[in-house]
């Protein structure tokens, strides 16, 4: 399939776009481009990050002749020998990150120990910001591992502040429901509505939230939260004060200023890289239950294997949501993947499928959807029944059906 790229945008972020999309889907560069960005890099524009994430897919790649010309923003021959490319980007980061970039570079996996020593500098404010972006490319291209994702996420953990450290208030049964933090741009978010059918039935919910990193960028869940006027939680405690009855949400840039930063960082890596996987398994809570989603197939077993590893007792991980969220669609099967913990720590997996009988003739398709709007269909469904949307109301009606059916699986696995 063809890449279609924006002339309006920066040359480096179409290159991205073009070498940096993983196994199968990169391209090689126009000779065009590649004349673009030798200047883009000879200006001083570009920031570290960009570069680093930009010729690590080229290295992953392999480079094409045309591509060469490249090697006039540093020296001739440079590209031959791509780990002498990565000293100069990269000169600025420790000898044990440049260490890794090379093992990145040949092909290498990490064991969890060295993952969690690299998710320490990555999450960390010392230099080398070229170096984050190759790590963040590299992993993506050629896919994360488990023990990458578990020693990665144990960094990301003690990031986190000290309020969200301690236990929470005794109470029912926590479940932890995380959109992607880039939301959605053709359609309506329903996540607070199922929280709030979940928090009727007794659990208490937090959400995982923070700011848009892209590559999306209409509207995301914390965007839809603000437009309800509901407060993020300073600290694990906040959850016994939770009062808009949707549950609480848990703001990255409270939680860990170290995540935060990676906002910034992901704007200029431009492809998804490992955080927009992990991010949303953190558990602060030490929640029981975790409610996430998945779109391409391998991440969703790899995000059921994760949290397993995280501390979740029970996971369900939709896939196939509506632009990837928890959210089902109306005119296609949905699969659940589900996960129990057992009485001897083992883990019961099962599938569910979900075949919807179409009660609308099309999806729903919104052109640059608000949060606002999107805040008033929530609030207008939780005191009428209904958004007065059809396409809404539904999406709630058989997604709640579907999660609880889950949950109830839940409660005859556990052995």
């Amino acid at each position: 399939m063809a890449i279609v790229l924006d002339p309006n945008e920066p040359a480096i972020n179409r290159g991205i776009k073009t070498v940096g999309i993983g196994k199968k889907g990169s391209k090689s560069l126009t000779s065009q481009l590649a004349l673009e960005i030798v200047e883009e890099l000879k200006s001083g524009k570009v920031p570290q990050a960009a570069q680093g994430a930009f010729f690590a897919g080229l290295c992953a790649k392999g480079i094409e002749p045309q591509e060469e010309v490249l090697e006039e923003a540093f020296v001739p021959g440079i590209l031959k020998e791509p780990s002498q490319l990565l000293k100069v980007i990269a000169a600025d980061a420790p000898e044990f990150v440049q260490w890794v970039c090379r093992q990145l570079l040949k092909g290498h996996t990490l064991d969890k120990h060295t993952a969690y020593d690299l998710g320490k500098f990555l999450f960390s404010d010392e230099p080398g910001d070229a170096a984050r972006g190759w790590v963040a490319s590299f992993l993506r291209v050629r896919y994360e591992t488990d023990d990458e994702y578990e020693g990665l996420l144990q960094a990301m953990d003690e990031t986190l502040g000290d309020a969200f450290k301690i236990p929470p208030p005794q109470g029912g049964p926590i479940i932890q429901m995380a959109e992607p933090f880039d939301g959605v741009d053709h359609s309506y978010m329903i996540s607070p509505l199922i929280g709030h059918a979940l928090q009727a039935h007794g659990y208490r919910v937090a959400y995982q939230v923070g700011r848009n990193s892209g590559p999306k960028s209409d509207m995301n869940l914390w965007d839809i939260a603000q437009a309800l006027k509901v407060e993020p939680a300073l600290g694990n405690a906040d959850i016994a004060k939770e009062k808009s009855g949707f549950g609480s949400f848990f703001l990255q840039s409270i939680m860990s200023k170290a995540l935060d930063r990676w906002v910034e960082l992901r704007h200029q890596i431009i492809k998804r890289p490992f955080l927009a996987t992990i991010e949303r398994i953190i558990n602060p809570l030490k929640a029981d239950i975790l409610i996430a989603s998945a779109f391409h197939p391998p991440y969703g077993e790899k995000m059921v294997t994760i949290a397993e590893r995280a501390g979740f007792k029970n996971i369900i991980i939709v896939r196939n949501g509506i632009e990837g969220t928890i959210a089902f669609p109306l005119m296609r099967q949905v699969k659940l993947l589900l996960s129990a913990r057992q009485k001897d720590g083992t883990f019961r997996r099962h599938e569910m499928l979900k075949e919807n009988v179409p009660l609308v003739d099309t999806e729903e398709m919104i052109e640059n959807p608000k949060a606002r709007d999107n805040a008033s269909l929530i609030k207008a469904y939780v005191k009428h029944g209904s958004s007065g949307n059809e396409h809404f109301d539904l999406r709630v009606k058989i997604t709640c059906e579907g999660l609880k059916e889950a949950l109830s699986w839940f409660h005859s696995k556990h052995g």
